[in-house]
């Protein structure tokens, strides 16, 4: 549950920013392209610090 609340958490810090910065300049394809990738860079950072921090620790 705690994973899903950060992605929202995520979802809307890109959303405020995104309006901001691309739709009052009439950019949605920025807009758009902002929310979708905002959360799969979390998500990829996220596995990938996971299995840093599993290598690092010696558990096989």
């Amino acid at each position: 549950m705690k994973k899903y609340s950060k992605i929202i958490a995520i979802f809307i810090i890109t959303v405020i920013w995104g309006y901001f910065t691309d739709l009052k300049n009439g950019e949605i394809g920025w807009f758009i392209g902002r929310i979708i990738f905002m959360p799969i860079l979390y998500l990829f950072f996220s596995k990938s610090l996971t299995k840093k921090q599993i290598q690092n620790s010696g558990y096989k």
